[in-house]
């Protein structure tokens, strides 16, 4: 793994982290079923990005090289981004509740 890839992921990863933390901050007092369509939604629109900038970053520069007769999208990428998307969601979630459980808690006596 080189040292761009390597950012970029943990780049993404960070801007998942936040993103679930403002969603649980956000919706705290709301209804935990908003959290979960709101991570949901958010991850679904990460992974589809993802999925657009591989395809543009990696595909298109093949396709202008040599030529792009029929060239199909492998199936394992696409099982890669159902998964990818999944497992993004279960990190956005977890965090969302955490936050959600954080600041509705007193926790002012943990500090010292």
């Amino acid at each position: 793994m080189t040292a761009l890839t390597l950012a970029a992921f943990l780049a993404c990863e960070a801007d998942l982290t936040l993103v679930g933390l403002g969603i649980g901050l956000g919706l705290r007092s709301s209804n935990r079923t908003f959290t979960l369509a709101a991570t949901a939604a958010v991850s679904a629109a990460f992974a589809v990005a993802v999925f657009l900038v591989w395809t543009l970053w990696f595909v298109a520069p093949a396709c202008v090289i040599g030529g792009c007769d029929g060239l199909p999208v492998p199936v394992t990428a696409l099982a890669y981004l159902g998964a990818g998307a999944a497992a993004q969601w279960v990190w956005m979630l977890a965090v969302a509740m955490a936050a959600r459980f954080a600041k509705n808690r007193n926790l002012a006596h943990v500090s010292g």
